[in-house]
């Protein structure tokens, strides 16, 4: 275990602990876009800073990505310079993505307002989070990734063409900060990337839960994940219901 100061709190964690995950067993409360529980972090947004005090030096440090290895630290999230920091980041991103419902709340809670003295922009949604790239790495696809640099740096397929290797699972869309990533489902097909997909149907409620590539895909690469002939004629949701097992408020109320 190591001990920190946290806006004059002291708290103990697991060595290796984040001091964003520090921060908020403190009670601190710190704005984040890029972090996700599930993806590993990459401290792409740089929404979380803060001041870390460390060995007699002070300086501005991103707060997930940052780990607690040692004793003594001092930590302070609420300072001038962290919110003259994180009040920058946010302008940028109201200047080039003010269309995302999602930084336009984060504006509002952080209170703020786009610099008028900036040159407009054409407005887009992805903020370059990589949230959608690491999802799709952690499911084995590799479908997407980073494409140019600077300025004009975007998510895409390989040669922004539609990758061989997507399966229409939606996991980028997911998790998706700021709904830059859309697709459609008509007539039992997702089209999603350039991409037409096949919808599996529920044998039990008939609703859509996969693609024919997904179960494909679990099958051939991930054995271990793989459902059952059996159980691949139902959903999630029919499939625990046919074992018995109970639900959520929130499952019961979508039904």
């Amino acid at each position: 275990m190591k001990t920190l100061s946290v806006d004059g709190k002291t708290v103990s964690v697991e060595s290796g602990t984040m001091l964003y995950d520090a921060a908020v067993l403190a009670g601190a409360s710190i704005p984040t876009l890029c972090r996700h529980e599930g993806l590993p972090h990459e401290g792409a947004c740089r929404v979380c800073m803060v001041e870390l005090h460390r060995r007699g030096t002070v300086r501005l440090v991103a707060s997930c990505m940052f780990p607690v290895n040692e004793e003594g630290l001092e930590v302070r999230t609420d300072t001038e310079r962290v919110r003259a920091a994180r009040n920058f980041v946010i302008r940028l991103l109201l200047r080039r993505n003010g269309d995302s419902a999602a930084i336009r709340r984060l504006a509002a809670e952080e209170n703020v307002l786009p610099d008028g003295r900036l040159p407009a922009l054409e407005k887009e949604l992805c903020i370059r989070c990589g949230r959608c790239i690491r999802a799709c790495s952690a499911n084995g696809t590799d479908a997407l990734g980073f494409a140019l640099r600077g300025w004009d740096r975007k998510t895409t397929p390989p040669f922004g063409e539609a990758a061989a290797t997507c399966v229409g699972c939606l996991a980028c869309a997911e998790v998706c900060p700021t709904g830059h990533i859309s697709w459609e489902e008509k007539d039992g097909h997702r089209r999603i990337w350039g991409r037409d997909f096949a919808l599996v149907c529920c044998e039990h409620c008939g609703e859509p839960f996969a693609t024919e590539e997904q179960l494909a895909f679990l099958r051939a690469g991930h054995p271990s994940d793989a459902l059952s002939p059996e159980e691949e004629r139902f959903c999630p949701r029919c499939r625990r219901i046919r074992a018995g097992q109970s639900f959520t408020l929130e499952e019961v109320k979508d039904r």
